[in-house]
């Protein structure tokens, strides 16, 4: 249902408006396609702005098809910790990344998941911290596969980070996951 807002704003300013307001109907603000199980069949992943929050859909089977959120996903992460500057990158054959930060803020910020489908479990398979803020700079860099990391200040080289990192499912993965080297 859209609602009309040019008599209310008319009324209320004494002048005409072409605004609308329309109800919270599920949004796809991203999407991407890729063979992410590599089956030879494209995939596609959204991401879906549904009542205030950013949901991540992955459809498996689903090619170029035009994208019908309303049906069911092969898998969906509800509630994104993250709300702002999302986006969606394929990263390679098999793989996407998951964008999201404050760039033109104070303190920016941007974190990078690297997703994969390893046999039927969607992991995050890379994390990537980038901050440039009023008192600092650096990136920390952590690819669960191996189970290495780096981490560098205000430019400088990157150093190995003594920690073993573990595999972690999407489904099971919160802002809370991100490694707490990371947020020093």
């Amino acid at each position: 249902m859209v609602l009309s807002l040019r008599a209310i704003v008319g009324g209320i300013l004494g002048a005409s408006c072409f605004c609308s307001v329309a109800t919270a109907a599920p949004v796809v603000v991203s999407d991407i396609t890729l063979d992410l199980n590599s089956d030879g069949i494209m995939d596609r992943v959204a991401l879906v702005e549904n009542k205030g929050a950013t949901d991540l859909y992955i459809y498996l089977g689903a090619g170029a098809a035009p994208l019908d959120v309303s049906k069911r996903p092969s898998f969906i992460k509800k509630e994104l910790p993250y709300n702002n500057k999302n986006a969606l990158t394929v990263s390679g054959k098999s793989s996407f990344t998951l964008q999201n930060g404050c760039g033109g803020c104070s303190n920016d910020n941007e974190t990078t998941l690297t997703i994969v489908d390893r046999h039927g479990t969607f992991l995050v398979a890379g994390y990537t911290l980038d901050w440039d803020t009023r008192t600092s700079q650096g990136t920390c860099d952590i690819n669960y596969l191996t189970g290495k990391g780096t981490l560098s200040h205000t430019m400088g080289k990157a150093k190995p980070i003594k920690a073993k990192f573990k595999a972690i499912k999407l489904a099971d993965w919160t802002d809370e996951s991100a490694p707490p080297i990371c947020q020093e």
